[in-house]
């Protein structure tokens, strides 16, 4: 519905647009300052409250290619030339009501909102982002992080604005990711080059310009406002899915479509790109909490484009918490490197020996120890998976009279029963009565599948006297006390809860 405004008061946080025949419209501080009596207003029918995912369209009747459209976006594709031979970005409008479809953004105007230290002034005059950090243009990721800092806290103590404190904060956002960086730095030799929009969309924008007469686009010739699409997360982090590289690492979590960026004052631990070779073997896990920004990018898929949707965290807004014990695990995971590179003809030998033939921990030393591997080589590690969390392991290690090796599995002799574990995540730990001969038992497991135990094929379970399983779940405090129901160490079973 479009209307003509003849009066505008303040109220609060927000400006009260009121129009002829009594209606009024109630719009933020920022849309406000740019509605002027005589201006016509047109708002999408579902929402009306004049938030910043609200559709306005500000229409002015005096000015020309200066009507304003707040709308919320979606996509941004990458710069593609027009007619003319000029690069623009066209951004996707997100369920729009009031006929626009797309918006249409010149490089130049992207350049000068995102890019640009003072967007007042001209592009030749304006200082550069190492300028305000105070930071050489050589910065690396792990200083430009400590500059950022040392210069917001001296903003402060200078009681700066809330708008200086935003541009250094973009100012190192820009910087801080390698992408965004190279690109600036280019600008910075060139400032004609087409440039993206900064994580690609996704978020509500404020623009000026003009609409189309037909084809539903809005043409924008300055952004006034960008407000992303972001939440505050805290995401668990197992350093071995990071990529290592010489200034930062970065993780790119596909399963979450998530993607971090990790530097070395962030994550005070010093890597190299040589960490990428043994990073499976790290164990810890940190905690990273940051917001994260909506993101995508287009990819072909079964000779279809799809969007991939994914989030990214902002650099400003990450923090890092690292569990104790952190240098050690990282120390042995090294150490374990090290060890399976100068050894690994032996245990790939072990390996094959194991996926034939069930072998008895002890015997698997004494072989070790034919081969020529170190005294303290720990047997276990040859069918060991990074991602399995060593709990289990070891709860089970300290109950068991002895530990025999098959394929991918341990198979413990418990003083009651006989348990069997594969070291990799998801899986569940299996208990079986415990036989009169364990040796015996052992050859019986080995021309099984857990398949054929879970369907009990030929009697399979019954046999070999499956108890059943224990899901490892999220909780490992409720996965120890369902095993220690099931491996009769607890008498009290009437709250636990075994997967059969």
């Amino acid at each position: 519905m479009q209307s003509r405004v003849i009066e505008i008061r303040p109220e609060q946080s927000k400006l009260i647009c009121l129009f002829s025949g009594g209606r009024e419209i109630a719009v933020s501080r920022l849309v406000g300052s740019n509605v002027r009596i005589g201006d016509e207003i047109l708002v999408s029918a579902s929402n009306g409250s004049g938030t910043t995912d609200t559709e306005i369209y500000i229409r002015k009747p005096s000015s020309a290619k200066a009507d304003v459209y707040q709308v919320k976006v979606g996509y941004a594709a990458l710069p593609k030339q027009d007619r003319r031979g000029e690069f623009f970005v066209r951004v996707q409008v997100a369920s729009g009501q009031l006929g626009i479809n797309t918006v249409h953004i010149p490089c130049h105007v992207i350049r000068d909102y995102f890019f640009a230290a003072n967007r007042s002034a001209s592009w030749s005059s304006k200082p550069s982002f190492y300028y305000l950090l105070h930071l050489p243009e050589d910065v690396t990721s792990k200083e430009l992080r400590l500059g950022y800092r040392i210069r917001r806290i001296e903003l402060r103590k200078e009681n700066a604005s809330k708008a200086d404190l935003a541009t250094i904060e973009r100012a190192y956002n820009m910087l801080a990711d390698p992408e965004l960086r190279a690109v600036y730095n280019e600008l910075r030799r060139d400032p004609t080059i087409p440039v993206p929009f900064p994580y690609s969309g996704f978020g509500s924008l404020l623009l000026r310009g003009e609409r189309a007469a037909q084809n539903g686009v809005f043409f924008a010739n300055r952004i006034l406002a960008f407000l992303p699409e972001r939440r505050l997360r805290k995401v668990p982090v197992p350093l071995r899915k990071l990529d290592y590289f010489d200034d930062f690492a970065i993780l790119r979590d596909r399963n979450r479509k998530l993607e971090v960026l990790i530097d070395h004052e962030l994550l005070p631990i010093r890597w190299d790109p040589t960490w990428s070779q043994w990073r499976h073997l790290i164990n810890a896990t940190v905690e990273i909490s940051a917001d994260f920004i909506h993101t995508g990018l287009y990819r072909k898929r079964g000779g279809e484009w799809k969007l991939i949707e994914w989030e990214t965290a902002l650099p400003s807004r990450t923090e890092l918490e690292m569990p104790e014990g952190l240098e050690e695990d990282i120390l042995k995971a090294r150490r374990t490197h090290t060890r399976f590179g100068e050894y690994w003809k032996h245990i790939d030998h072990l390996r094959a020996h194991v996926q034939q033939i069930p072998a008895e921990r002890g015997e698997l030393q004494r072989l070790c120890w034919n081969l020529g591997l170190p005294g303290d080589f720990d047997v276990a590690q040859i069918t060991w998976r990074p991602d399995y969390d060593a709990y289990y392991h070891e709860q089970l290690i300290k109950r068991a009279r002895t530990m025999y090796v098959f394929r991918d599995e341990y198979i413990f002799d418990l003083e009651k029963t006989v348990v069997v574990e594969v070291p990799r995540a998801g899986h569940a730990t299996y208990v079986f009565a415990r036989p009169a001969d364990v040796g015996d038992w052992v050859w019986q497991y080995a021309v099984t599948t857990r398949r054929d135990i879970r369907l009990n094929r030929d009697n399979t379970a019954e046999s070999l006297g499956f108890l059943g399983r224990v899901v490892h779940g999220k909780n490992k405090a409720e996965w120890l006390k369902e095993l220690r129901c099931r491996i009769g160490e607890s008498p009290d079973c009437t709250t636990t809860r075994i997967v059969t």
